[in-house]
């Protein structure tokens, strides 16, 4: 009866939507792709792959080893569904020459587009990361009893009690899933009081400990020499100012290049004018990118200040910038977000300071910030936190060992993981 009252609601909302859909693809040209996968015409170009849904860019980071795991060890052919184009755009870019893998945008949660694209994919069992609980797609495929597996599972205080609001909901559809495969023993207990089968959840740790750097990468040395390099990955609206206006009042005898890397594309040219209006000497990374470019030189040795900003304004170059910092700002945690991974700069060996908005990554932050790889600010502390970072390279580099250490100590995640999938496959099969 929930799922019907939940479905119908869908279906009525479905007129509606899709003029939503249709004028917000008019604005927004980079959302036209796979407008119909959205309504769950996904390709056919595996035979029986394993369907694993990351919503964006971070859960795609996360999952990708656990992919290339299940390609190379398991044998199987892997389809990954994304919701936003960042991360259909970091799917390519991850397995563009892999043919074992296909990628397609996840359909609306809708019964007849659910069933649609189960039919043409047909898929030996799903993968659902972190917190993409889908009611209806849930539902279909325990009709059809394909697997469905949540796997790095996490769910925040803030989720939890979001989802308790919808009892009658959520407790049939938690208990529809094969399995929950969680990170840490609060998110098991959430998931547990919200009604899930207490025989389904396995607390297995977090994946993105097991985190695999790409070994080639972008030389970005000219881009930011002199000085330090101070990058802010995944910055959200609001950040960048006060980030901008923080750097311009260090003191003196500090000099370098902010770098600003924005979550989404489509703020670039508002953080475009946010640097215009700093007064700071700034350039585009895809002006500086380009090697003939004059520009460089006098943006490197700008005479009218010690300290200089770059606005990445492309995708798929945070890791870059990331090995080349000296400090590194994670976003989404000044703006009320939630914050993104600290991981990937602590991965490599860098302090990580973010804002107080961590609610995305507690567990990780709360590890980070024991063994002091990870200063939490705010923005009325901003100034005085990036000033004792930016002067202090012993603080620096201590934070940076103690980060990669605690990364260290901590991977494991990936294989108990897979053991678990491929116990559930086995046992698929078998019955």
């Amino acid at each position: 009866m929930a799922l019907f009252v939940y479905t119908s609601l869908c279906y009525l909302a479905l007129p509606f939507g899709m003029v939503l859909h249709l004028l917000f693809i008019w604005r927004r040209p980079e959302f036209r792709a796979g407008f119909f996968q959205r309504y769950g015409w996904l390709p056919k170009k595996q035979h029986h792959p394993v369907l694993i849904h990351a919503a964006s860019v971070g859960e795609l980071n996360a999952i990708a080893p656990l992919i290339n795991a299940i390609i190379s060890h398991l044998k199987l052919p892997v389809l990954v569904t994304t919701t936003s184009v960042t991360g259909q755009a970091r799917c390519q870019q991850l397995f563009a020459a892999n043919d074992r893998v296909s990628w397609a945008f996840l359909p609306f949660d809708l019964g007849l587009a659910n069933k649609l694209m189960l039919w043409r994919v047909k898929p030996r069992a799903v993968l659902l990361v972190e917190t993409e609980l889908w009611p209806n797609l849930i539902a279909s495929c325990a009709r059809k009893k394909i697997p469905t597996i949540l796997v790095n599972g996490r769910l925040s205080e803030r989720s939890a009690k979001g989802y308790a609001r919808w009892p009658w909901l959520v407790a049939p559809m938690l208990q529809k899933i094969t399995a929950l495969l969680v990170q840490d023993q609060a998110t098991a207990q959430r998931f547990l009081s919200l009604g899930a089968a207490s025989n389904t959840v396995s607390v297995l740790g977090s994946l993105k400990y097991d985190l695999v750097m790409p070994d080639s990468y972008l030389d970005v040395t000219t881009m930011v020499a002199g000085g330090l390099c101070f990058v802010c990955g995944s910055t959200r609206s609001g950040e960048e100012a006060s980030l901008l206006q923080a750097w311009s009042q260090l003191p003196a005898r500090i000099e370098g290049t902010l770098v600003l890397v924005p979550r989404h594309p489509q703020r670039f040219e508002e953080v475009a004018d946010l640097c215009q209006q700093s007064g700071l000497p700034w350039l585009r990374y895809t002006q500086v990118s380009k090697p003939s470019n004059a520009q460089i030189p006098s943006f490197i040795d700008s005479q009218q200040h010690s300290r200089r900003v770059l606005l990445v304004d492309a995708m798929g170059v945070l890791f870059d910038f990331y090995r080349r910092a000296d400090v590194v700002f994670v976003g989404g945690s000044l703006a009320d977000k939630g914050g993104h991974n600290p991981l990937e700069p602590a991965t490599l060996g860098k302090p990580v300071l973010m804002g107080p908005n961590c609610f995305n990554f507690t567990q990780v932050c709360d590890q980070l910030e024991q063994v002091q790889a990870l200063k939490v600010t705010t923005s009325a502390h901003l100034l005085k936190d990036m000033t004792a970072l930016l002067i202090d390279p012993l603080l620096r580099e201590s934070m940076g060992a103690a980060g990669a250490q605690l990364v260290n100590q901590q991977k494991g995640a990936l294989a108990r993981n897979l053991l678990f999938i491929e116990a559930v496959f086995e046992q698929a099969l078998k019955e």
